[in-house]
């Protein structure tokens, strides 16, 4: 499993940068359910940076912010806006960043770092407003709390310097489709590490990377993406071989209706890492009897149907009265794959893969469920630690194809 830190209070939108002046926040440690706090202390730190995404430069110093404990989760703390000297006479965006390290560089969660996910990850906040303007009250608005956070990944270790970074919006409300979770997480660095580790490996896997990776063209599904993490890896990771990317490349990120605006922007936020294969943010609802038109379009099928997002598929199965819709929607994107006939459609059957955090072992029930009613045997292949506890576990399958010669028919 893995932590996070993040705000239980976030700070304001705007603030002054008087030194009367501070801005007021409540940091949190906890897991991906917002629901367990981390289970020792921890040391904070902070600092200011510009809100220049893609080429942040720092406007303080790391430093300590306080020790998280238990004890004092809820306790309100206040720091010094960024220095008046670094801020223009119109004021500036800075953002807040909090991280257990001291280094500046710990502020990006490195995916290609086999022990990711050991300490809690780093977070930033939204762009806050600094004002240099005085005796100017701020208005409702730009006081009120912010709604939401941001989380940078690294993807890539060669050329750190000029290779664009991810930045991953989420909120901090308790809309479950709209925040990053372990699986996400754990399947994104999986991915990562595919990529550039081309050891022995499972078959199921083999095929996988040779799938993803190679110069043909690639139709993608993701059930339940949420903030879109895991297709904009996979984008990111194909768009990174300039062969790859001269071949078509469908990615598919889908969910709820609520989840389009947040997805999108996350989409455009990080173009710069995909610029020949953006994925497509596509609402999705389990429960339609038919699929939408931009899917059954498809009709030779995808290369592969994956999801890492609760409670949409993985970390799916906490939600066990989803398994059905679930099930179905699945039936009918393989179905999509098959020929007149109703045989497979050989190379292009899709893989299956599943990121899964167990929470109840009876959510496995859907392993079972999954073979029984739509003919995928799942493996595990591989899993990320973390910090400790359940680790995501990595599973694949594809449609098990009955021989109908063996039959008699």
């Amino acid at each position: 499993m893995f932590f996070y830190i993040s705000f239980l209070r976030t700070p304001p939108h705007s603030s002054s940068s008087l030194r009367s002046s501070s801005v007021v926040f409540t940091p949190q440690v906890s897991n991906d359910l917002r629901t367990e706090p981390f289970p020792t202390s921890v040391d904070i730190f902070y600092w200011w940076i510009s809100h220049t995404p893609q080429n942040a430069i720092r406007l303080s110093e790391p430093a300590k912010l306080t020790t998280w404990r238990q004890e004092n989760a809820y306790k309100l703390l206040q720091i010094p806006p960024p220095s008046t000297n670094l801020i223009g006479s119109a004021g500036t965006d800075c953002c807040l960043v909090l991280s257990s390290s001291p280094v500046a560089a710990s502020s990006i969660i490195n995916l290609c770092d086999p022990n990711v996910g050991r300490i809690p990850f780093p977070v930033a906040s939204l762009p806050i407003r600094i004002s240099t303007q005085q005796g100017k009250a701020p208005t409702k608005a730009s006081s009120t709390k912010q709604e939401a956070i941001t989380r940078t990944f690294r993807l890539f270790d060669e050329d750190a310097v000029t290779t664009p970074l991810m930045h991953i919006k989420e909120t901090i409300s308790f809309d479950l489709d709209k925040k990053l979770w372990d699986s996400g997480i754990g399947l994104s660095a999986w991915l990562v590490d595919l990529l550039a580790v081309a050891t022995s490996q499972p078959v199921l896997v083999q095929e996988l990377r040779s799938r993803l990776f190679s110069l043909k063209e690639c139709y993608i599904i993701e059930l339940g993406a949420g903030t879109g993490i895991v297709s904009l890896v996979l984008a990111a990771l194909r768009s990174s071989d300039t062969a790859c990317a001269a071949h078509e490349t469908c990615i598919f990120s889908t969910d709820l209706p609520s989840s389009m605006e947040l997805m999108n922007y996350n989409i455009r936020a990080n173009t710069a890492l995909y610029p020949h294969c953006p994925p497509t943010a596509l609402s999705l609802n389990w429960d339609e009897e038919e699929l939408p038109e931009a899917i059954r379009e498809r009709h030779g099928g995808f290369d592969l149907v994956y999801s890492s997002q609760y409670p949409r598929m993985a970390d799916v199965a906490y939600n066990t009265s989803s398994f059905p819709a679930l099930l179905s929607t699945l039936a009918s994107l393989l179905a999509l794959s098959d020929n007149d006939d109703g045989a497979a459609a050989g190379a292009r059957e899709p893989l299956v893969l599943l990121a899964y955090k167990e929470r109840d072992p009876g959510e496995r029930r859907l392993w079972d469920m999954m073979a029984r009613q739509v003919g995928v045997a799942l493996e595990r292949v591989g899993g990320e630690a973390g910090a400790g506890g359940f680790p995501v576990e990595i599973w694949m399958g594809k449609k098990v194809v009955k021989d109908m010669t063996a039959s008699g028919q």
